[in-house]
């Protein structure tokens, strides 16, 4: 039996494509909910922070917040490429 390479090949990128749509697409609320939880770790209740700009890739989600006057950038992204729980820290 031949092993055909092309076709793995092309079966592996089709699932990378994937992988990487469903990373920018899929629904985001969790992660934002994980990047203001840690903007709010910076100082105590309330938490007042307000999400400006978001930036959606496949390797990583940038969320700024304005926190009390002052621009708080926030990078959540996978413990691997393109797979594995999201995390998320304060840049």
């Amino acid at each position: 039996m031949k092993i055909n390479v092309p076709r793995i090949i092309s079966f592996v990128i089709i699932a990378v494509v994937i992988a990487g749509i469903v990373n920018v697409y899929a629904d985001a609320g969790p992660i934002e909910r994980m990047a203001r939880a840690r903007v709010c770790d910076r100082h105590g209740p309330p938490c007042r922070e307000r999400l400006g700009r978001v930036l959606r890739t496949p390797f990583f989600h940038d969320m700024d917040f304005t926190d009390g006057g002052k621009t708080v950038t926030v990078r959540c992204s996978r413990s691997f490429v393109f797979v594995g729980d999201y995390s998320c820290a304060v840049r």
